[in-house]
């Protein structure tokens, strides 16, 4: 959603080709996954495993149970549809990231690898780039090409230059991976370590967010290297700084500069 505030221009097919696009994009081999509907269904599902069980306890109504789950896919149904109408994606991208975003929340919600040494986190990121690249590259010598949806936009979009280079194969790997890497080196941050058991306040926590958006704003706004190489890299580091912002920096500034020194005791 993010994509039609900022201000970027979106792909624009003529309306005679448009349909006729959206219909070959669905014949195989699949494209890149959509990064929001796979992170946001990645994210979303043990928010909604949770609520689901605090909702079975007190309701007894099937339908009233329902309502997380029901709420769950609606929210992801919204965000496919919005990917769609922006045509930032095509419908087997977003559709394989719906799904693969479920089934990750699924696998990873009872093995939340907070307390894994850095080392875990690195190695995480590094296999999912190099297991990736294998894949990616066994698949092309086979003749399989995982760009050919943007081969397609190239060719039938008025305006080539609008066809993001977000929407490439590697571009959700590498704001996963860097974000995997961001997350051990923040929560093994001396600046984590410090703000982990101390307590934030209602306005800190505002401050927090307040700051946190002012940072990453900016970092959002300043685009991406025109060559792919380049974009690759830069989105990798990008999304290594976010959670290092977001989970260490800015509460720790946050929490030094809002700290009040207690009053030495005096003696009587």
């Amino acid at each position: 959603m993010s994509r039609g505030t900022t201000g970027k221009p979106q792909p624009k097919f003529t309306s005679s080709l448009l349909l006729v696009k959206l219909v070959q994009c669905l014949d195989p081999p699949a494209g890149s996954p959509s990064g929001h509907c796979m992170i946001t269904g990645a994210a979303l599902w043990p928010i909604m495993t949770a609520i689901s069980s605090q909702v079975a306890t007190r309701a007894h109504s099937t339908w009233v149970k329902a309502i997380p789950s029901l709420a769950y896919c609606t929210f992801l149904l919204a965000v496919g549809l919005s990917r769609i109408f922006l045509l930032a994606h095509f419908p087997h991208q977003v559709l394989a990231g719906l799904v693969t975003g479920a089934v990750l929340g699924w696998l990873m919600t009872p093995r939340v690898p907070v307390k894994r040494e850095l080392s875990f986190y690195g190695l995480t990121s590094l296999s999912l780039l190099l297991g990736a690249s294998l894949i990616y590259w066994i698949l092309l010598t086979l003749g399989l090409d995982l760009s050919w949806s943007i081969n397609l936009a190239l060719k039938w979009c008025e305006r080539p230059e609008w066809v993001h280079m977000d929407t490439r194969p590697f571009a959700s790997l590498s704001r996963d991976a860097g974000a995997a890497l961001g997350l051990g080196i923040a929560l093994h941050s001396p600046c984590y370590a410090k703000v982990r058991r101390a307590y934030l306040g209602k306005s800190q926590k505002i401050a927090c967010f307040v700051l946190a958006m002012g940072l990453l704003l900016p970092l959002d706004w300043l685009g991406y290297p025109p060559q792919i190489s380049l974009f690759y890299i830069f989105n990798f580091f990008k999304y290594t700084l976010w959670p290092c912002l977001v989970l260490a920096l800015v509460p720790w500034v946050v929490h030094i500069f809002s700290a009040q020194e207690t009053p030495p005791i005096r003696s009587s």
